[in-house]
């Protein structure tokens, strides 16, 4: 992925972002006669529709078929909404919209009539607004273009970092000392702006409670930190016993350089908690049905992030019946939703009740020293990555890191720490 590609990206998310802020304002003038600021920023932007619309670029830039566009559109709008409510919801523990007066909803996170919605805009995103206002965007000298885009990013960022404070300080009702700190006008006027914005935050806003003395209570960082460690190291081991099964010979299927953990399953575990916690009591029919549709999907974005970024391919199911691009297949989507059912109804329930035994103090410190190495790790590994295809295309190692990929990463080591890895050239 070169440079002027993530200049794009970044056009991409910011212009809209603010497009779906436009459409919000306008839907509530309509419907209230009012002014609304709708988003988590002050600025006039939701970055809900900036990722939904980065995630459909990268997804559906190659499909031309409108159905499959609609259908892709539909399917990870309306997960990036869900998993937007409830990453909100557990931020402050408040809902931000609620869909449950509305037919075919899912607890008021999503319903039908908006995943509709999301179809008919990844639709116009894809076959008009791309080739539009992309084309625009690169006919402005390249100057301008990098010092709009960063001067824009270092706002958002600014106003993003207000906003989260503001949050936390909303969900500890602490927001009297952060204001001292921070300013009293600013961060109580993005309080009263989300509360106007989004009237459900005042409705629900809860009274202080005492923390809790268990480790990892509910959905906490915590709790979500070690079921990602927990299922992407399960996930992994469970890969090398199939491949040691049916190929008869063992493989390593890590994601990542140092540590033993397949960064998909413990994603999808990670996720999985999130979304789907609270339905313990949901019929299996219905947790099945959700994690083959849900899976399949993770899969297949994974997969091209993966090509999109490192210009890696990590597996091809072509070989298998009823696959897409040979990104997933039904057999594995069918796959995904047995593991769902299983997860939510057996080792979700135990993993729960096992990490928060573990004595407080000792989780916290725990957590940090991995979450510390799990970045190194990640750093090290996107070092790698991008160096090995560097590599590939002989070009030569020209600063410190790269001459230290070669030598501690070559190639007979990425071949035997991902032997399924090929390279994919993108235009």
């Amino acid at each position: 992925m070169n440079y002027e590609v993530v200049l794009d990206l970044i056009f991409i998310f910011i212009f809209y972002s603010f497009i779906g802020w436009l459409l919000e304002v306008i839907t509530i003038i309509i419907k209230e006669r009012r002014f609304v600021n709708r988003g988590i920023t002050n600025g006039p932007l939701c970055t809900l529709y900036g990722v939904a619309a980065l995630l459909v670029t990268v997804i559906a830039r190659d499909s031309s078929n409108l159905l499959a566009i609609f259908f892709t559109s539909m399917i990870y709008g309306t997960g990036l909404e869900l998993i937007a409510g409830k990453l909100l919801e557990r931020t402050n523990r408040l809902k931000w919209w609620d869909y449950s007066d509305k037919p075919w909803n899912l607890d008021g996170y999503i319903c039908l009539q908006y995943s509709l919605l999301w179809g008919f805009l990844g639709v116009l995103l894809i076959k008009i607004g791309n080739p539009i206002f992309v084309t625009l965007f690169h006919s402005l000298y390249p100057v301008i273009k990098e010092i709009l885009l960063f001067i824009l990013l270092g706002i958002i960022e600014i106003d993003l970092l207000t906003s989260f404070i503001t949050l936390k300080s909303l969900k500890e009702n602490k927001l009297e000392n952060v204001t001292n700190r921070f300013g009293n006008w600013l961060l109580r006027s993005i309080l009263k702006r989300l509360e106007n914005a989004y009237p459900n935050i005042k409705k629900e806003k809860k009274k202080q409670k005492e923390k809790s003395k268990v480790f990892a209570q509910g959905t906490s960082f915590y709790k979500l930190f070690w079921i990602f460690l927990i299922g992407g190291f399960i996930g992994d081991l469970c890969e090398i016993l199939f491949c040691r099964y049916s190929m008869h010979r063992w493989m390593s299927r890590s994601s990542f350089v140092f540590s033993q953990i397949s960064i998909v399953w413990g994603i999808a575990f990670f996720l999985a908690t999130l979304l789907l916690h609270r339905y313990q009591k949901k019929s299996n029919t219905f947790l099945f049905f959700f994690g083959t549709i849900m899976g399949g999907a993770f899969e297949y974005c994974c997969s091209v992030f993966t090509e999109f970024f490192f210009g890696t391919v990590f597996w091809d199911y072509s070989k298998f019946a009823f696959n897409i691009h040979g990104r997933v297949n039904l057999l594995f989507c069918f796959f995904w939703g047995f593991a769902t059912v299983l997860f939510i109804k057996v080792v979700y329930p135990f993993l729960s009740k096992m990490i928060e035994r573990i004595p407080r103090e000792m989780g916290i410190i725990l957590t940090n020293v991995f979450f510390f190495l799990l970045l190194i790790d990640c750093f090290v590994t996107g070092c790698v990555m991008m160096r090995y295809r560097l590599r590939t295309e002989g070009k030569p190692a020209e600063n410190v890191i790269e001459e230290l990929c070669d030598s501690y990463a070559d190639d007979e080591f990425m071949m035997r720490r991902w032997p399924n890895m090929k390279q994919k050239k993108i235009d």
